[in-house]
């Protein structure tokens, strides 16, 4: 899995940008602690990628061109109970 924080780099007004980093981080420390591995480095980019449309707003990659359906298929389960596990608090 990799977490992309599109910013405000590229000139174009993202003004929660560092919020959505903030849960980006948040996510990332947790997967780390469930499950060591699971995720890629976070890609922070100058695009936006529409995430300036709503607070929280991440781009998930779900695995690569090294991985089968199945491995991506679990990492997805994986990012979906790590993320209700942050979100329920």
């Amino acid at each position: 899995l990799m977490l992309v924080v599109g910013t405000d780099a590229g000139g174009r007004e993202h003004p929660d940008w560092r919020k959505n980093l903030s849960l980006a981080l948040k996510l990332q420390a947790l997967g780390e602690r469930r499950a060591p591995g699971l995720f890629r480095p976070i890609d922070l980019r100058r695009e936006r990628f529409n995430q300036q449309l709503s607070p929280g707003a991440l781009l998930i990659e779900v695995g690569a061109a090294g991985n089968t359906m199945p491995e991506a298929l679990a990492g997805a389960r994986i990012f979906a109970a790590l993320l209700a596990e942050l979100l329920s608090g």
